[in-house]
C-alpha cells in the first residue's frame, strides 16, 4: 500500500490518465505538450512505484489492463475535481487578474489601477507585467494587448493611440555645446530607441523632415522604461511616447524640446472575451478606463522653458 510519504509523480499520473482516455501514447503526449517518450517513461515510472501494469503494449497499440481500468475513472474524477476547484478560484467574482508590457503597465496603467482600486475596494485586481508577448487571455480576466487593432472576437477598449516624441533631461536642452533648438541639433546626439531597426526615431525624422538623419551615435534599449531612465540622466535623446513621458514632464525629469508628435500607428487596447466583459468586476474596470482613456487622448505636453 502507498503510504501519504510516497505518494506516486503527479506528472506520472496526470500523464496515465490522459494516455488512458484517449488510449494512445501519441496522442497523450500532444495534448500534453510533451513527447511520446516523456508520456512512455512517465507511465513505466507509475507503473515501477505501484509494482503493477497498467498498460498492455502490443504491435497494433496500447489497451488498458484490469488495474488500469480500475484507476483510470478514479484518477479522471480527482483531476475533474481539481480543474473545478481551481477555476471556481479563478472566476471569483471579486478577483480580477490583468496583464500588461512592461512599461505602459507600469507607467500608464499602474496608477490608473491605483486610482481604480481606492474607488472599488471590494474588487481585489492583480496585475502581472510581463516582458512575454501577451496576445493570449490564457490566465487572465483581460489584458493590455499593443498593436494596430484589438485580436478578433475580443471586446476591445481603445486606452490610448501611441504618439511618439523625442524627449531628453532638461538641461541638454540648453546645453552650452550641443542645445537641442531645433530638430537638426539631434544629429549631435545619441539617439535611444527601443527597437534594433530604430524604427520609432526613422518615423519621427521623416515626418519632421530628417528622413536622412541617422546622427552621431545610437543606442538600443529594449524596455521604453529602461531608455527613459537613461534619457533622463542626459545620456541621448529616447523617442517617448505621450502617454508615458507626461508625468515625467509634469515633474521636470524630462523634457520635450520639440512640438512634434507623430501617430505610430499601433495603440494599447485593454480586451477581455465578450462573455466575460458582462461581469460586473471588468464592467467597473471598463468604464473607468474609458475615462482614463478620454483624458490621455486630450493631453496636450507643456512646451521646455529657458
Amino acid at each position: 500500500m502507498i503510504g501519504r510519504g510516497n505518494l506516486p509523480s503527479l506528472n506520472a499520473l496526470r500523464a496515465f490518465q490522459v494516455a488512458g482516455e484517449l488510449r494512445n501514447f501519441s496522442r497523450a503526449a500532444e495534448a500534453l505538450g510533451v513527447t511520446q517518450g516523456a508520456i512512455s517513461r512517465q507511465i513505466r515510472l507509475l507503473e515501477g512505484q505501484l509494482g503493477i501494469e497498467l498498460f498492455t503494449r502490443g504491435a497494433t497499440g496500447v489497451s488498458l489492463t484490469l488495474e488500469g481500468e480500475k484507476l483510470l475513472p478514479v484518477l479522471t474524477d480527482c483531476f475533474q475535481r481539481m480543474s473545478e476547484a481551481t477555476a471556481a478560484l479563478r472566476d471569483d467574482p471579486w478577483r480580477l487578474s490583468i496583464g500588461a508590457p512592461p512599461s505602459f503597465g507600469m507607467r500608464w496603467f499602474m496608477p490608473r489601477l491605483a486610482r481604480f482600486q481606492a474607488e472599488n475596494p471590494r474588487i481585489d485586481a492583480r496585475m502581472t507585467i510581463t516582458t512575454d508577448d501577451i496576445t493570449e487571455l490564457s490566465g487572465f480576466d483581460t489584458i493590455v494587448h499593443y498593436g494596430a487593432t484589438p485580436p478578433a472576437g475580443l471586446q476591445a477598449l481603445k486606452l490610448t493611440g501611441e504618439r511618439l516624441i523625442p524627449v531628453t533631461a532638461p538641461r541638454l536642452i540648453e546645453d552650452a555645446e550641443r542645445p537641442l533648438r531645433t530638430p537638426k541639433d539631434l544629429a549631435r546626439h545619441t539617439l535611444i530607441d527601443t527597437m534594433p531597426d530604430r524604427r520609432y526615431w526613422r518615423l519621427w525624422l521623416q515626418v519632421a523632415g530628417l528622413d536622412k538623419m541617422t546622427g552621431e551615435k545610437a543606442q538600443v534599449i529594449a524596455i521604453l522604461d529602461m531608455a527613459l531612465r537613461i534619457a533622463e540622466q542626459g545620456m541621448g535623446v529616447a523617442i517617448g511616447d505621450v502617454s508615458m513621458v507626461a508625468d515625467d514632464i509634469a515633474l521636470g525629469r524630462l523634457a520635450a524640446p520639440f512640438p512634434v508628435e507623430v501617430p505610430s500607428g499601433l495603440s494599447y487596447w485593454l480586451v477581455a472575451r465578450p462573455e466575460a466583459a458582462e461581469r460586473p468586476k471588468l464592467r467597473s474596470l471598463f468604464r473607468f478606463m474609458e475615462k482614463e482613456a478620454r483624458l490621455t487622448a486630450a493631453l496636450k505636453l507643456r512646451p521646455p522653458t529657458a
